[in-house]
């Protein structure tokens, strides 16, 4: 006999997978519909078939828990992230305000404006900084995971997100927006890092600069193995 609440959760699932597709990765599928009236993103987490079921079970309803408790901590922090509408971790689902806007990898691709990538590089890097002000690291600090919508850069995708206040995982999150912007828009890469470096010392605060040092510190050693690497393969 099926549970009424097994009932009522294939419902839910049916209602979701019947709404448009936005995107399917290897971790998730976002799906855009309707939440109590309003346009609302699915993030639904994935099954993952080589995995023990129990072992995927716990593991996708933790990182459900933990992603949404990230988003409240953030929106707590006046960081500009789609608002929690709601979160359910026995079906592996967050609900995300749809934020209609226009991702920054796309923007600068289709921009000639210096000015413009400035502006747009300079507002990652105050929200960036007043995410780790309240105490979270990124963990995928793209261009893809900004979206501008009504002159305001917000920040999304919080699935490699964790709580932490590490220098060097702070560190991290810098050099993954500097490697990102040498590989998808290696023209403007230096105005771009620099001008993300003011925003986020301006919401950061004295901190920054010691975390700014770790970053390049944390480019060197990634130079130095590939150096090491190059000499290896030369022998």
């Amino acid at each position: 006999m099926v549970s009424r609440h097994s009932w009522l959760a294939e419902g839910i699932l049916e209602y979701i997978r019947g709404q448009e597709l936005l995107s399917r990765g290897a971790e998730s599928e976002l799906y855009l519909g309707l939440f109590l009236g309003q346009r609302a993103v699915f993030k639904l987490r994935r099954r993952k078939k080589y995995m023990d079921p129990v072992l995927d079970r716990k593991i996708r309803r933790a990182r459900t828990f933990k992603e949404a408790r990230i988003i409240l901590q953030a929106y707590k922090g006046r960081v500009a992230t789609p608002r929690l509408f709601g979160f359910y971790p026995s079906l592996y689902l967050l609900v995300l305000e749809y934020i209609p806007g226009k991702r920054m990898k796309d923007i600068i691709e289709e921009s000639s404006d210096p000015k413009l990538i400035t502006l747009l590089s300079r507002n990652a890097g105050y929200q960036l900084g007043l995410l780790h002000s309240s105490g979270i690291v990124h963990g995928d600090t793209t261009t893809s995971n900004f979206i501008l919508y009504k002159d305001q850069l917000y920040v999304i995708d919080f699935g490699l997100s964790d709580f932490s206040k590490s220098v060097e995982d702070r560190a991290v999150d810098l050099h993954l927006f500097r490697r990102s912007t040498e590989s998808t828009h290696a023209k403007y890469s230096d105005i771009m890092y620099s001008s993300f470096l003011e925003g986020y010392r301006e919401s950061m605060g004295s901190i920054a600069e010691e975390i700014m040092e770790k970053a390049e510190e944390i480019k060197l050693r990634g130079r130095y193995i590939e150096e090491r690497r190059t000499v290896w393969r030369d022998i």
